[in-house]
């Protein structure tokens, strides 16, 4: 038995994520319409306005992050809205799904499974056709690609659109700031960077998106945002959230504070350059021409099988996912987006290693594990931090 499956199995996937027995530990029952819950709601709602680094509303959710998605499409646009959509994989395409879905005319802009997105010519097509809205994916977690957002929005000019953005995936491991970038309508997710189960999504709405808010006066009720405009001042959901979800988000995100939500996001990036330089030795090559620190999208040699690798990589104590779409059975995609320290990466490089070198590939783990530690990945501090929280 290797060093690795005498570890508990955990997941490396880019979502749902570990969750860290630390965030569970001593959870109590709550109801949600008591005081008791009503204060982690509210405090959970602002630490998100925090690392949004928005002053807007935010409103918690209970669905999967595609309901927040919804939300945002079902409450800005209506009926013959044009919409522009970029999409750099099968994530950024579902924002053209939900458009269609609501009747707006949605104009799809493409690039390349894993190809670096062209800002010029979105910034073209924006002057030229002057859309109302244009919907993008800030990391594009089919592919691992990062969406120039900073660049993007500062790019726009008179006829700026409203800007709507999936930052599911991205947020609390990229640098995001709603205001300060012009971001319009935000939305997230617990099971990503927050490291708590799914079934809790958010959305936060600027300014610009709340006053063309509530046009669409037919075929919404669960997701209009009104419901949940009215309850949040009274510090309550309209509807039965996600109680223990919740709990655990509030619990992750007071984590972050403690150690800061800028240094989450320096010490995920270094985490994951670790880790796609060690790949790299491993004959590994990212998919993505603009990797995120999110999300690591590896392609293995054609010949070497990629459910295998995965079956092994289980077997050695570590639960990765595959490529979807037309990426099924060609890419391999991790994550840690939570505190996972140097030993962790330690670990997973070794158990990638052994399941390639068992479906025939030639690696180099030393020179692997040599590059790994030349970054500044320490060990997690969680664990303490976590039982600081507790206490208090």
């Amino acid at each position: 038995m290797t060093d690795a499956r005498r570890h508990r199995a955990i997941i490396v996937s880019p979502g749902p994520v570990e969750v860290p027995r630390e965030l569970m530990r001593g959870l109590p029952q709550l109801h949600h319409r008591t005081k008791a819950f009503r204060e982690i709601s509210t405090e959970t709602v602002e630490l998100l306005k925090v690392l949004l680094r928005t002053s807007s509303p935010v409103y918690l959710l209970t669905s999967s992050g595609t309901g927040a998605m919804e939300a945002a499409v079902v409450n800005v646009t209506v009926p013959g809205s044009s919409v522009l959509v970029v999409s750099g994989g099968k994530f950024g395409r579902r924002w053209a799904e939900i458009c269609d879905a609501y009747e707006c005319r949605t104009d799809l802009v493409e690039f390349g499974c894993g190809s670096a997105i062209d800002v010029d010519s979105i910034v073209q097509r924006i002057d030229r056709d002057r859309p109302q809205f244009v919907a993008v994916t800030h990391v594009e977690s089919s592919t691992g690609l990062l969406f120039p957002l900073r660049e993007f929005t500062g790019r726009l000019g008179a006829h700026r659109p409203v800007v709507i953005v999936d930052a599911i995936s991205s947020l609390g491991a990229e640098d995001f700031d709603m205001d300060g970038w012009g971001i319009d309508v935000a939305v997230g997710a617990s099971q990503k960077s927050l490291a708590a189960p799914a079934g809790t999504s958010f959305i936060a709405m600027g300014k610009n998106a709340v006053d063309v808010a509530g046009g669409r006066r037919r075929g919404m009720y669960y997701l209009d945002l009104k419901h949940f405009e009215v309850e949040e001042a009274a510090g309550y959901t309209p509807f039965t959230p996600a109680v223990q979800t919740v709990q655990i988000m509030h619990r992750s995100l007071l984590t972050m504070k403690a150690l800061g939500f800028d240094e989450m996001v320096s010490r995920q990036r270094r985490a994951s350059a670790a880790f796609l330089a060690a790949a790299r030795h491993l004959s590994l090559a990212s998919y993505s021409e603009s990797p995120s620190s999110a999300v690591q999208v590896l392609a293995p040699q054609p010949a070497v099988g990629v459910d295998e690798i995965l079956a092994r990589l289980e077997r050695e104590g570590f639960i990765a996912a595959g490529g979807q779409g037309e990426l099924k059975g060609r890419v391999m995609r991790t994550g840690f987006l939570g505190l996972f320290g140097i030993r962790t990466l330690e670990r997973l490089v070794s158990a990638t290693a052994e399941a390639l070198r068992a479906s025939g590939c030639r690696v180099d783990v030393s020179s692997a594990l040599e590059c790994l530690r030349k970054y500044d990945v320490v060990s997690s501090p969680f664990e303490a931090v976590v039982g600081r929280i507790l206490e208090d």
